[in-house]
């Protein structure tokens, strides 16, 4: 049964998201606002909208452990499978402006992380320092409103072209709402509901499923930009969710309630998150893309990240 709720309340976060970020952006769209400002803010924070809920909701019930955990898990999967996979299948190039700007701020929020768990090495996030990952991310969208230059193309744009009504975007919206409110509750407690059953720690549920399940936008969407060949937002999509990842979801779930990591060894995973991030930023500094065999290594990464996990339960 909790399985069965597990997976229903992923289905519902998903679906949810995208109804939710498709009626956003046409509803911004069809009302004036620029597609820069759209696209560069929703596409990264819509696909974030799963891990935002599904943190909140478990941070709000009192487990804390499970937002930190599916952050970090979720941006580990973010390059280690989405960037990576997408690689394999075709090489992809980096823009000028994510090499020195929005990389860089990937590995600093990485760092900002990392300075709030390991000062006082107690892995603890706590109101306040939810309040200064807000501040961060207020930073970060100053940075996108500000030096959005180029029209991002991606297929939540489409709808904007058609002839749908206000009322009907507005219903869109709404229903996409409160799918991922259900869907972030079905997640948590089945989630839960399994390690107990299994007799492991809610984080290495949140590292691993929900994790891999509330990535699965950010996987869509690099799959559909390979395949459509707009690598332009392929980079971008993954970076910024990251950022958000961090920086919003983290920063709101800490303000709901105090965050922490209740496994052994959860420095393993925080370097493990930088030194993919830092990864990431070589291999677009070298060449200015990201090569298949480059791909090979991150998703290898990852693969030996996934069993050092499992392992140590």
């Amino acid at each position: 049964m909790d399985l069965i709720l597990l997976l229903v309340g992923l289905v519902l976060l998903i679906k949810g998201a995208d109804l939710l970020v498709t009626g956003a952006a046409s509803f911004a769209l069809k009302t004036g606002v620029p597609k820069t400002v759209v696209g560069l803010s929703l596409v990264a924070l819509g696909t974030s909208v799963p891990e935002l809920v599904s943190s909140m909701v478990a941070s709000v019930k009192g487990f804390g452990d499970v937002p930190l955990s599916n952050v970090v898990g979720s941006n580990i999967a973010n390059i280690g499978l989405c960037l990576a996979v997408a690689a394999i299948i075709r090489p992809i190039p980096i823009e000028r402006r994510t090499v020195r700007a929005e990389v860089p701020f990937m590995i600093l929020s990485c760092c900002v992380l990392l300075f709030m768990l390991l000062r006082n090495h107690s892995y603890v996030l706590y109101w306040n320092d939810g309040a200064v990952l807000l501040c961060f991310s207020a930073i970060y969208a100053y940075y996108v409103f500000t030096s959005a230059r180029e029209i991002v193309d991606d297929e939540i744009f489409l709808e904007a072209h058609n002839e749908q009504r206000l009322s009907l975007l507005l219903v869109k919206m709404i229903i996409g709402v409160i799918s991922v409110i259900i869907g972030g509750k079905f997640t948590i407690d089945g989630a839960v509901g399994i390690a107990y059953q299994l007799g492991v720690s809610r984080s290495l549920i949140a590292l691993t499923v929900i994790a891999v399940g509330t990535s699965l936008p950010e996987i869509v969407v690099t799959i559909t930009s390979v395949a459509k060949k707009e690598i332009g937002i392929l980079v971008g999509n993954v970076v910024g969710s990251n950022i958000m990842n961090i920086f919003v979801v983290l920063g709101f779930s800490s303000l709901a309630g105090r965050l922490n990591a209740n496994v052994d060894n959860y420095w393993v995973d925080l370097f493990v998150l930088l030194v993919l991030s830092l990864c990431v930023f070589v291999f677009s500094v070298t060449e200015r893309k990201i090569t298949r065999l480059e791909g090979v290594l991150l998703t290898s990464a990852y693969g030996f990240y996934v069993v050092y996990v499992v392992l140590r339960g």
